[in-house]
């Protein structure tokens, strides 16, 4: 992804397209981000106004200063802070907007639609901590963003913060390994393929009873297996495949490493079950059996590679990383602003291209 910041001039073009495909007076004015016209006259020239702090990269005093000068508004830095900061809501708008579109529909019958689910963390000037949170929808076939929400980072990774329809494969890491997840995809129409800890759900065999994990995990052979189970219990328990994958000694070995040295910096001694564990790959799946096999499930988890690269290229090519802001208002209105420009981007790359990137 190019970095959007230093061209200037290229923002008016970027408005117009926005423009065409959603109408940014009416938003503005439902989000009550231009109650008035004083000083800035469209719901497109606060767009304007964004993007050039944002992925223009410009300071707030800059952005007066170029606004006036190239007649897009005709106000100081303060009143720009103050229209910035309420413009949050409109701004989210814009972009769930440009994203619907390039959603298209849901999943034929019989076809995977996969989606990558995932979060990342973004933290203001000075901060020791992590104080925004992504929760980004990747799709591999469309090699884009299809859904990208910004929250609070106590808002913890979970599947109501993105689009989920009937039909989509929806594939999450060990954060996504919560009751509430799998429930909230079954209920959509949606299957799931998560990755779990030993600990991270409490299952149960198809007669009821609990389901050990640990004294199923394959000491020797094939190196893919399979189990039915049920994740909670009861005519709400959900029905899922197990399965559990090895892997190489070398990955093994730097995993164990990698807790061995957690465990240090805490002063803890590491758990044996999870050194045990660390040799293996469990995931849950709701996709059936005659739909994918044990093995093509593995292989589908570890598309996951995409939605991480695609977060490398927001942060470090597209400055997504560098937020500028310390006033959480103002930091959110930053943040969409570049995701606005990312969503515009991806876009745009994949009309030239031949095959998504």
């Amino acid at each position: 992804m190019p970095n959007a910041s230093p061209r200037l001039d290229r923002w008016p073009s970027v408005v117009k397209h926005v423009s065409s495909l959603v109408d940014l007076d009416v938003r503005a004015r439902t989000h009550r981000a231009l109650l008035r016209r004083r000083g800035v006259r469209s719901g497109g020239d606060l767009l304007h106004l964004a993007l050039l702090y944002g992925p223009g990269g410009l300071s707030l005093r800059g952005v007066a200063s170029f606004a006036t000068e190239a007649g897009i508004a005709d106000l100081c830095d303060v009143s720009l802070l103050d229209r910035l900061r309420n413009a949050g809501d409109f701004l989210a708008d814009v972009l769930a907007r440009l994203l619907a579109q390039g959603r298209g529909e849901a999943a034929l019958a019989g076809r995977l639609q996969l989606s990558l689910v995932d979060g990342s963390t973004v933290s203001r000037p000075g901060s020791d901590g992590s104080d925004w949170r992504l929760h980004a929808r990747y799709e591999p076939a469309r090699g884009r963003f299809t859904d990208l929400a910004i929250t609070e980072a106590s808002t913890a990774e979970a599947l109501c913060c993105v689009a989920v329809r009937p039909g989509d494969v929806l594939v999450q890491d060990r954060g996504y390994a919560r009751v509430r997840n799998f429930a909230h995809a079954h209920a959509r129409g949606a299957d799931f393929i998560t990755r779990i800890g030993w600990r991270s759900v409490n299952l149960v065999d198809p007669s009821g009873e609990n389901f050990d994990l640990l004294a199923v995990l394959p000491e020797s052979g094939a190196p893919v297996v399979e189990h039915q189970v049920r994740i909670g219990r009861g005519p709400t328990a959900l029905p899922a495949r197990l399965v559990i994958a090895r892997k190489p000694p070398e990955a093994t070995q730097r995993q164990q490493a990698r807790l061995h040295r957690k465990a240090s910096r805490k002063g803890e001694k590491t758990d044996p079950r999870t050194l045990r564990t660390a040799g293996f790959m469990m995931l849950l799946t709701s996709l059936s059996a005659e739909c994918v096999t044990a093995a093509e499930v593995v292989r589908l988890y570890r598309m996951r590679w995409q939605v991480e690269l695609a977060f490398k290229r927001l942060k470090s090519l597209g400055g997504f990383a560098d937020l500028q802001a310390s006033d959480p208002r103002l930091a959110r209105s930053w943040l969409l602003a570049h995701l606005i420009a990312a969503v515009l981007i991806e876009a745009s790359l994949g009309e030239v291209l031949d095959s998504p990137p």
